[in-house]
């Protein structure tokens, strides 16, 4: 016996009163903000209200660090977490200085000598 699932609906359909307390949206990047690799106009400015609105949004991705940075620093974005899960940055705008997390060690990442 299988479950059907219903398919997600757009929060342009949920109730207002159901969203007043929404604080925080967690979204993939590829073909969600995203189309062909180049984020939209629309998706960007839509970022930019939620921000405004005080809903923190954060990308989660698979992409590499150096991608986060780069998001981190240039999109309207409260954090951005990469790798899968292994690592997070958030730039503080205030301080002007990335914060971020990384699940293994500086001494995990860097790579061994082979002999």
């Amino acid at each position: 016996m299988t479950q059907e699932s219903t398919p997600p609906r757009p929060l342009s359909d949920a109730p207002a009163t159901g969203l007043a307390g929404l604080r925080y949206v967690l979204t993939d990047i590829d073909d969600t903000l995203t189309t062909d690799g180049r984020l939209p106009a629309e998706a960007y400015s839509a970022l930019q209200a939620l921000d405004a609105a005080g809903i923190a949004v954060i990308p989660v991705t698979g992409r590499p660090a150096g991608w986060c940075d780069a998001i981190a620093r240039h999109w309207p974005v409260a954090a951005v977490v990469g790798e899968n899960g292994a690592l997070w940055y958030a730039l503080d705008r205030r301080a002007r200085r990335m914060l971020r997390w990384q699940a293994q060690t500086e001494a995990e990442r860097r790579p061994t000598a082979r002999g």
